[in-house]
């Protein structure tokens, strides 16, 4: 399933082409004729802010004869215009200009422009200024895609009536899987000990100990899930923010936006939100290093997508993802703590990938498909939890505490429905064996 042709173009046709996936976020296009370029697998697509104020997600392909029509990854224009023919169209998509219309044409007689359009993504919707395309039309609404998961989003881009803004994407290419990650950052805590020692050795990280994972709860609700770190006894929520590096002005206001529930699963359960992965292929991190010799900590919060090149390599958009309303000492500051962690020199970045490029390389050959891996962490071989429910989780979903692949279930069950069913028979909890404990 790590690298195999065949499995792979499954997911194009029954994943790819039926979820929602994340390709912007509105902060990215703040002003009339800004524009990003991005792509689900092999579709490009413009989204783009209008005059109107309007945000669109449009095939990247002109309506003559296929080109794409914009060649520049981000930027601002009134109109596009296909560098082939010179087709154009306003930043609506609407087509306004054909070179020698009367002539090759006969003018709006032979080929009227009035109503031809760059063909629009089949479905787009956006939530906390996250805009989302699927390429089915008959996609269920977004905030029904999200389930349960929507409260764990808010953590990461709901922390004041400002919402989050967004620095990047840095772009890398790895020679890994695109799944790997993205069960990683869904529920992998085991990994840190191990994979993540050297960075807790330098001081870098901070927690003391890479085991405190093994404290922290994980959680699956809707169609993502993550982990959670275990803060120290009987602290209050503003106690807990504080911890992790959250100045005052900004733990008053996340107090005054988050819900009840958010707060009580800090200040009451003892648990900070840390990865998370949304189906197929959106990770978020928050995490909290030292970013000085004084032991200064600061939170960050990156957003990042595992976006299929091929069964064997993946390109890593990686987002600095900030509270817009944030001062602005603690933006370069956060800042800082991402480039050091996630970015692409990151330390964690760095230690992660080097897994993930062994995994697909080793799982091309003739043995890995022999190979059944063992995905049961957290179950004992009669089907009893080893992991135990958290004495008090005030998040939506399941949750366990300790070490686990329940997430890891989960979220294959969800991945094996789309391939059978290409996600038509989804409607609330995964059906496979894995989320019952499979292989």
């Amino acid at each position: 399933m790590y690298n195999d042709a065949e499995i792979f173009e499954l997911e194009r046709d029954r994943i790819f082409a039926r979820s929602w996936v994340f390709l912007a976020h509105e902060s990215e296009i703040p002003s009339p004729g800004d524009y990003v370029v991005r792509r689900i697998v092999d579709d490009s697509f413009i989204v783009s802010r209008g005059e109107d104020g309007q945000v669109r997600v449009m095939f990247n392909m002109c309506l003559h004869r296929g080109m794409q029509v914009c060649r520049a990854e981000i930027g601002n224009a009134s109109h596009f215009r296909c560098p082939y023919h010179g087709w154009s169209y306003k930043n609506d998509g609407s087509l306004i200009g054909l070179p020698f219309h009367a002539d090759a044409y006969g003018g709006e007689k032979g080929f009227p422009k009035k109503g031809k359009t760059l063909l629009p993504a089949p479905s787009v919707d956006s939530y906390r200024g996250l805009v989302f395309a699927s390429l089915d039309e008959n996609a269920p609404p977004l905030r029904d895609y999200l389930g349960d998961f929507a409260y764990y989003l808010d953590f990461y881009a709901n922390q004041s009536p400002a919402g989050i803004e967004l620095r990047g994407p840095q772009r890398w290419r790895i020679k890994a899987n695109w799944k790997i990650g993205a069960e990683n950052f869904c529920g992998d805590s085991y990994h840190t000990p191990q994979t993540h020692t050297s960075v807790v050795e330098v001081g870098l990280f901070g927690e003391p100990k890479a085991s405190k994972r093994k404290e922290g709860a994980l959680y699956f609700a809707g169609r993502g899930g993550g982990t959670t770190y275990k803060l120290p006894r009987d602290l209050s929520f503003e106690e807990g923010m504080r911890y992790v590096g959250y100045p005052d002005e900004m733990i008053e206001t996340t107090r005054t936006t988050w819900s009840s529930e958010h707060r009580d699963l800090i200040g009451k359960d003892g648990f900070m939100v840390s990865a998370a992965t949304l189906f197929p292929n959106l990770s978020f991190v928050h995490n909290w290093p030292q970013i000085n010799g004084d032991g200064l900590v600061r939170p960050f919060i990156s957003l990042r997508q595992w976006q299929p090149v091929s069964e064997s390599e993946t390109e890593v958009l990686s987002w600095f993802a900030v509270d817009a309303g944030a001062p602005e000492s603690y933006k370069e500051e956060s800042y800082k703590a991402y480039l050091m962690c996630f970015g692409s020199s990151g330390m964690f970045e760095q230690d992660d990938v080097e897994n993930w490029v062994s995994i697909t390389s080793t799982a091309k050959g003739t043995m890995g498909h022999r190979l059944r891996l063992n995905s049961r962490m957290g179950l004992t071989l009669d089907g009893d939890l080893v992991s135990q429910e958290p004495a008090s989780f005030s998040g939506p979903g399941t949750a366990y505490v300790g070490y686990g692949e329940h997430n890891q279930r989960q979220w294959l069950s969800i991945w094996s429905d789309y391939l059978e069913h290409g996600g038509h028979a989804l409607h609330g909890e995964p059906t496979g064996t894995a989320a019952r404990g499979g292989h």
